[in-house]
């Protein structure tokens, strides 16, 4: 009835399809008690040492381990602790004697599924930890094979979610380039507002997922003009009061579209906020101080240094260092000091990306 884990197949006896148990007991007679307990409904392997039980560990594992806690040689706790490391989802049972019953539970906290006191009182309860060993193995099998199948499935919805996002993304950048391209003033205005609050928030420390939220906030600042009146929009000369109220009103329009939109709703207060000033004195909401988020004031910034050095039919264009200028001197009115601060510090990396663009 001894069997070698080695250039055999199989080589646990019994039932097709059954748990496979080793029984690793140096007394012949706990072996053949086991085993007459155990062959009708599991596989059986049976070893008298730990050491001949250890290769059954590399080349067949067995689903129920049991084993004595006490072997000449390497003990039962030593095989145990081995189990553990190198067959994690194998059960283990310790056998044990009455008067090693404190150490069986210390076994327990060594990973050991149950332990059986010999001598036997009851074989049936040999039978009953064994089958219940195995379905816990079983249980934790399916656990482990349906959290892979979720996270594949959850794998699958964020590359979906991803992949729509950008679909999105892309089809609202399409809308603001076809709204630029229509205005020789305006265009690239977007994009190069996403640059520049790029720049800032790296030099702030942003990064990660917000990093990428903020810039794709700062492409999409303007999409609400595209419900402003082209007549108001591509106006040459000064704007009436309606006509800047009108105007007034894009930020609101870029909010409530975005809004609709599930994968973008996180946007949403940088798109409406970017024309609230610091001393509470913007619109649409009249927002004061740090109570407009950071992203909006970030790209405030960024969207005021373009508009000024960008070329309009109704006012002179501002060189860089006169933007810059005018930036310091807004600070605290119309601009969050502290993102001011930060846009003046790179000044340098400006003049890299002005003189690409010119």
């Amino acid at each position: 009835m001894e069997s070698s884990a080695q250039g055999t197949a199989n080589p646990y006896k019994g039932p097709a399809g059954t748990l496979r148990v080793l029984v690793v007991d140096d007394e012949e007679v706990i072996r053949l008690l086991i085993h007459d307990a155990l062959s009708t409904d599991f596989a059986i392997a049976m070893v008298d040492s730990a050491e001949d039980a250890a290769p059954y560990l590399v080349h067949h594992p067995p689903d129920v381990l049991l084993v004595d806690k006490n072997l000449p040689g390497m003990s039962g706790i030593d095989l145990l602790r081995q189990s553990k490391a190198l067959r994690p989802e194998s059960e283990v049972i310790v056998i044990t004697g009455y008067a090693s019953l404190g150490s069986s539970i210390e076994a327990l906290r060594l990973g050991a599924y149950d332990y059986l006191i010999k001598p036997f009182d009851d074989i049936e309860i040999i039978v009953e930890k064994v089958r219940r060993a195995g379905e816990k193995k079983d249980m934790a099998r399916e656990r482990r094979e349906l959290n892979e199948q979720v996270m594949a499935t959850n794998k699958k919805l964020r590359f979906a979610h991803d992949r729509l996002k950008k679909s999105y993304i892309q089809t609202l950048s399409s809308m603001i380039t076809a709204l630029e391209a229509r205005d020789a003033y305006t265009r690239g205005h977007s994009d190069r507002v996403a640059d520049y609050t790029a720049m800032i928030g790296r030099a702030m420390g942003i990064t990660g997922e917000s990093f990428n939220n903020l810039v794709d906030g700062a492409r999409l600042h303007d999409l609400g003009k595209i419900g402003i009146r082209e007549t108001v929009l591509h106006k040459t000369s000064a704007l009436t009061n309606e006509e800047y109220a009108h105007i007034k009103t894009h930020p609101s329009i870029g909010a409530d579209i975005i809004g609709k939109m599930e994968a973008y709703r996180h946007l949403v207060s940088m798109v409406r906020h970017h024309h609230e000033r610091f001393d509470g004195m913007g619109y649409p909401d009249g927002l004061v101080g740090k109570s407009i988020p950071l992203q909006a004031r970030i790209i405030s910034v960024a969207d005021a240094f373009d508009a000024m050095t960008s070329e309009r039919p109704y006012r002179r264009t501002r060189t860089p260092n006169e933007a810059l200028k005018e930036i310091r001197e807004v600070a605290g009115t119309q601009l969050d000091p502290m993102v001011v601060k930060t846009f003046l510090s790179i000044q340098s990396q400006l003049d890299v990306v002005l003189a690409q663009s010119s």
